[in-house]
């Protein structure tokens, strides 16, 4: 097999004739109303099964796909487990699997809906599987944030700033870099999608997880994310720090303003003056 619609075929057929399978749903860049899947692409499935316990521990089935060279299992946004497999050719597929009950409560309970609000088609359904009406189909508006959520995540953010230098002043700069460059991107991310909501509207598509996000970000913040992130090196990963600081207090007063919060000026000023006095040295 030297393609992905090769491959999903086959997965297709295999999932139509065994009996553990009852459901089969094709979900991510294949199924993508928009930023269509290419050959970089891989196969997002959730398989409603039987016996999932049997699905993940082993790899025996996937020898009735194809010719598996790696897998493991790792956890996924929802919470659940997916098995990912990479096939001849680097085709890479990530199986979802989960019981039949399971697909059934998260259906009702509406829990399913998130993943498949970018599209979905529906490949296999033995057992008249029902996906009511997508609740947030592209291009419905994104939710406010609450002003807990916001003031909650601002705190977590300038904490974690002086968690990072105290990381680098005690020469441990793998804690510090991953902190700074992982931990705290992630609060910058969402800052910055709040930022873009608020600019462009609540139904202005920023994705999840940073996905495409040089097509959808301001350009000056993404010129400024260049400086945000560091090299394994002192001065570099403060500078990236200061940078990161300060690209996130923008943003945030920014959006605070525009969700009409109160911004967490203590805290940020706080942090900041510990900060820049112990490392303004450091330079």
């Amino acid at each position: 097999m030297n393609t992905n619609q090769q491959l999903l075929e086959a997965i297709v057929s295999f999932a139509n004739i065994n009996e553990n399978i009852s459901a089969l749903i094709l979900i991510g860049s294949q199924a993508r109303l928009e930023k269509y899947a290419d050959q970089y692409s891989d196969i997002d499935l959730i398989m409603v099964v039987n016996n999932p316990e049997y699905f993940l521990s082993s790899n025996e089935w996937l020898e009735d796909i194809g010719s598996p060279h790696i897998s493991f299992i790792e956890p996924t946004i929802g919470g659940e487990k997916e098995k990912r497999v990479m096939f001849d050719n680097a085709l890479d597929v990530d199986f979802v699997i989960i019981s039949q009950e399971h697909a059934q409560n998260a259906i009702q309970r509406n829990e399913i809906i998130g993943i498949l609000h970018n599209g979905y088609k529906i490949l296999v359904n033995k057992q008249n599987l029902t996906i009511p009406p997508l609740i947030n189909p592209p291009g419905q508006s994104y939710a406010v944030p609450s002003e807990d959520t916001f003031t909650n995540l601002v705190n977590d953010f300038w904490y974690h700033a002086v968690w990072t230098t105290k990381k680098f002043l005690r020469q441990e700069l793998w804690s510090a870099k991953f902190c700074v460059d992982s931990y705290m991107k992630w609060k910058l991310l969402w800052m910055i999608e709040q930022y873009e909501h608020v600019k462009h509207g609540q139904s202005y598509n920023t994705w999840y997880s940073g996905r495409f996000i040089d097509s959808w970000v301001d350009a000056d913040i993404k010129d400024r994310l260049c400086k945000t992130f560091a090299h394994y090196e002192n001065a570099d990963m403060i500078s990236s720090l200061f940078e990161t600081m300060d690209l996130f207090r923008n943003l945030a007063i920014q959006v605070a303003e525009g969700y009409g919060f109160e911004y967490p000026s203590h805290a940020d000023e706080y942090a900041t003056n510990w900060v820049r006095k112990k490392l303004t040295n450091h330079l």
